[in-house]
């Protein structure tokens, strides 16, 4: 049975017994954590259980010169995400550990372990930059609101259309055309005129 790293970025590394090498041993774990909120009684209630990501280790020998050494050594170096086809099958793996021990009696070769965590990853939002977008979203008639409704894009101007009955516009234009009442042309409170004037005191 072949075991094989894949990355997305540094391709695949092959374990094949005779070849490249091989994986000797898998231990894939996972952990969760619950939350407690103690109450007045003294007692705990649990409501909520967090996973944490799922971890990997796998331990083998490589054989054959340094091919498979520097491909590992690349994949952590450029942060690959891995995925991992063995007895286990695991994806979104990144590396955590990579150690290499080597000793005389594999000259071209080494003794590895590995150790890996799994990753979430999410598509960003985005706007296509090369589509015309509406000034506004009720644009065409899209709300279900009458007067919203009624809303057109009108280049840079937002404009409402909505009829008006000719009375009211009769009424409108005579309001600029009355002429506004005259200003008094003298004053009725009387002004300090600067001379100063004595002041009775009371005793």
């Amino acid at each position: 049975m072949a075991y094989t790293l894949t990355g997305r970025k540094g391709g695949t590394v092959r374990f094949e017994p005779f070849s490249s090498g091989i994986v000797e041993s898998e231990s894939e774990g996972y952990s969760s954590s619950v939350t407690s909120n103690p109450i007045e009684n003294g007692a705990e209630i649990n409501d909520h259980v967090n996973n944490a990501a799922g971890t990997l280790s796998i331990s083998g020998t490589l054989i054959g010169g340094d091919h498979a050494i520097n491909a590992l050594k690349a994949m952590r170096d450029s942060r690959d995400i891995i995925t991992y086809v063995g007895v286990t099958r695991m994806t979104n793996l990144v590396f955590t550990n990579l150690k290499f021990d080597r000793s005389y009696k594999n000259r071209d070769g080494a003794s590895f372990s590995a150790t890996f965590k799994q990753i979430q990853t999410s598509s960003p939002e985005y706007v296509p930059m090369d589509e015309a977008q509406t000034m506004v979203s009720q644009d065409a008639g899209k709300s279900s609101d009458q007067q919203l409704a009624k809303t057109a894009n009108a280049g840079m101007t937002t404009v409402s259309v909505q009829s008006v009955s000719s009375t009211s516009a009769d009424r409108h234009s005579a309001s600029y055309k009355r002429p506004s009442s005259p200003a008094p042309l003298t004053r009725i409170t009387g002004g300090y005129d600067g001379l100063a004037r004595p002041v009775a005191l009371v005793q």
